[in-house]
């Protein structure tokens, strides 16, 4: 009971102090603090609602959840993604109520609670059940919120260095249409509606196709047309068709389809993970893909958000 009282004051003084200084963050970006003392036989429940797997080729979950009870978190108090799950009477109702106050039913979430850009989301009601019943209802929530602090730190991380507004600047120019993009990327003209732009450390590479006319929203003609252009741009790369989620996406309030999995290149044994996006647009077609190879590393859904997140900085020349 000591150890008890000890500890919920130590998290107390923590958030009481938070105005006046921030902790820095610690843990990876996508890795989720799961405090669910409450529910030791449903420890996987947030993971099987809300989360995702990528082949790039590795399997790469989309979060890493760490099911952890109220007492463990001293060692994961800096961490940058929080969920607490309580019900009343529950093992960890106090330490819930230090974070949210007020005890109401519902899923709540706050900014900045332990360090400086932390998410900690909180989920309460009178009884085990009803609280599991907000978990499954509000899961698709939880699982956006995460995913935007988790983009939020991967921003930060893209664009550390700055953005290149030089090349910003040329692409807007010569294509109708740019990215923010950070200082080292390489660019290279091909074709007129089709160009390159490389960077190493790792190696990534961005291709963008353009046709004077819509093409269809099906993902097997699209895998097709990626196929097609790889082999003749990229010295045969193809999709590993095994791998590909397909999902739709907006894109500046315009529909996309997005397709994630892993490339392949027989010829030179090489692959990796990629991200393509293509869309229809004032009666033209756009194609943004995006490509990892860093076998060093098998998780690299990091390095696909990161070009989710250039493609979606896309703007063109006739917006005002």
């Amino acid at each position: 009971m000591l150890r008890k009282i000890i500890f919920l004051s130590f998290v107390l003084a923590l958030i009481a102090c938070q105005r006046r200084s921030y902790y820095r963050p610690t843990g990876e970006e996508n890795e989720v603090i799961f405090i669910c003392d409450a529910i030791p036989d449903k420890i996987a429940l947030l993971d099987t609602l809300i989360n995702d797997t990528f082949y790039t080729p590795h399997e790469s979950p989309l979060f890493r959840i760490n099911p952890i009870s109220y007492q463990q978190f001293i060692t994961y108090i800096n961490y940058k993604n929080i969920v607490i799950f309580s019900f009343k009477d529950s093992p960890n109702e106090e330490f819930y109520k230090r974070v949210f106050p007020s005890l109401r039913t519902g899923v709540f979430y706050r900014y900045n609670v332990f360090s400086q850009g932390d998410i900690v989301i909180g989920i309460y009601a009178p009884t085990k059940d009803s609280a599991l019943k907000l978990l499954r209802e509000y899961a698709p929530t939880i699982k956006e919120k995460l995913l935007e602090n988790y983009s939020r730190f991967l921003e930060e991380k893209e664009y550390f260095l700055g953005v290149d507004k030089k090349l910003t600047k040329k692409l807007l120019k010569s294509h109708g249409f740019t990215f923010k993009l950070s200082p080292g990327w390489v660019y290279r003209v091909h074709e007129p509606n089709f160009f390159t732009l490389y960077k190493h450390y790792p190696d990534r590479f961005i291709f963008c196709y353009t046709h004077e006319h819509e093409k269809p929203y099906d993902p097997k003609y699209l895998m097709k047309l990626r196929d097609s252009l790889t082999t003749l741009f990229y010295d045969g790369d193809s999709i590993l068709k095994s791998t590909v989620k397909v999902d739709t996406i907006g894109i500046r309030n315009i529909p996309a389809i997005i397709l994630v999995g892993a490339w392949q290149n027989d010829k030179n044994t090489l692959g990796g993970g990629f991200i393509n996006i293509s869309f229809n647009r004032n009666g033209k077609f756009y194609m943004l893909d995006y490509g990892i190879y860093y076998p060093q590393i098998q998780d690299k859904i990091e390095y696909i958000l990161r070009g989710l997140i250039i493609f979606k900085s896309i703007r063109f020349s006739d917006e005002h």
